[in-house]
């Protein structure tokens, strides 16, 4: 221990600058909110959302056609999309002004993508903000997948995310930017990107490739002036969430335990809030929250001081998190033995 002290002290007298940033930093941290004012304004703006025909996406689309912007959604259905369209319509701050489109397309091809932006952008001009949410989760036993099925849940998170962002930013950076704000990129992972276990080994490491993907054009579209977040919902209650829940492991369900979970609309609302107060890695819940502050790694905090405690916290609380997470497991083992291949 002296001899840890003793290098701290080294330290400081070399750089005295440390222990003045050690003040500065917090102090910063929580003059911050006086610095307010919206970080994402959409009124009169030109918002793509993929997934936009149902569930979180639909809600988004809602949402922002109540403050103003100019929607454009994308999925695959074409029924779909229109029965949307009209829900969107109907919740628009200025009916006479504002502007809808729904394009289909099959976001798991990059050349649909383009397609779908090339079009939106003949229609209505250069996206400011474009916003990824399309995704679908497949939950099982990962050695009971086929290789066609692990392959899909990578298309329909990640790759999809991607050829969105790939697109989306092609057309940013060659159109002016007239409006006052940046433009914006918005990605939709998942908590298991922060933390996973039995039964998301399909689908966790699509949304964990989503995080890495924000985490890197974060820095690179600094360049371009245009702000990049990330979304980390937990359960939303939805259809597609039904339809999991009848081919999730039973084992997966012990070890979720008692979720609540939260409707599209809660989760949309909580999301479009962080993204006005600036934030880069948003969660919606309380214990999304902790699993974020237990994995920042690199990534840009939202909040200095608060983010710091946290992640302090959450070192020590996971040394039993997992171990207590582990011994569910053996118990299962212990109790009911290997699942067979295809069981629940």
């Amino acid at each position: 221990m002296s001899s840890v002290l003793s290098t701290i002290t080294t330290q400081f007298q070399k750089s005295p600058y440390l222990l003045s940033s050690l003040i500065a930093v917090p102090l910063f941290a929580f003059a911050m909110p006086l610095f307010g004012g919206n970080k994402f304004p959409v009124k009169g703006r030109l918002v793509v959302i993929t997934g936009g025909s149902q569930g979180m996406g639909k809600s988004v689309a809602i949402l922002l056609a109540k403050k103003g912007a100019n929607v454009a959604i994308i999925a695959r259905d074409q029924r779909k999309l229109d029965l949307a369209l009209e829900e969107i319509k109907a919740a628009a701050a200025d009916p006479e002004t504002q502007k809808f489109l729904a394009v289909s397309a099959d976001m798991t091809d990059h050349a649909e993508v383009k397609r779908a932006y090339d079009e939106i952008n003949a229609w209505g001009g250069c996206p400011d903000v474009s916003w990824s949410i399309a995704g679908s989760s497949t939950p099982g036993y990962f050695k009971d997948m086929s290789p066609t099925q692990l392959e899909s849940q990578m298309r329909t998170n990640y790759f999809s995310t991607m050829h969105c962002a790939h697109a989306a930013l092609n057309l940013m950076t060659t159109a002016p930017n007239k409006p006052t704000y940046p433009r914006q990129l918005v990605f939709t992972s998942s908590v298991v990107a922060f933390y996973t276990f039995t039964g998301y080994a399909p689908y966790a490491p699509a949304k964990a490739a989503i995080r890495s993907l924000a985490d890197s054009l974060r820095q690179e579209c600094i360049l371009y002036d245009i702000n990049v977040s990330c979304c980390f919902p937990a359960t939303i209650l939805t259809p597609g969430f039904e339809a999991e829940e009848l081919i999730k492991p039973e084992l997966t369900k012990i070890l979720e335990g008692s979720d609540e979970g939260q409707t599209p609309d809660q989760v949309a609302k909580v999301c479009v809030k962080k993204l006005e107060e600036g934030q880069f890695l948003i969660t919606t819940n309380f214990i999304g929250s902790l699993m974020r502050a237990a994995s920042f790694g690199g990534s840009m905090r939202n909040n200095l001081l608060w983010d710091t405690i946290m992640a302090w916290v959450l070192n020590f609380v996971w040394w039993f998190v997992r171990p207590i997470m582990d011994m569910d497991v053996h118990k299962y083992k212990k109790t009911k033995g290997v699942p067979p291949p295809g069981s629940k």
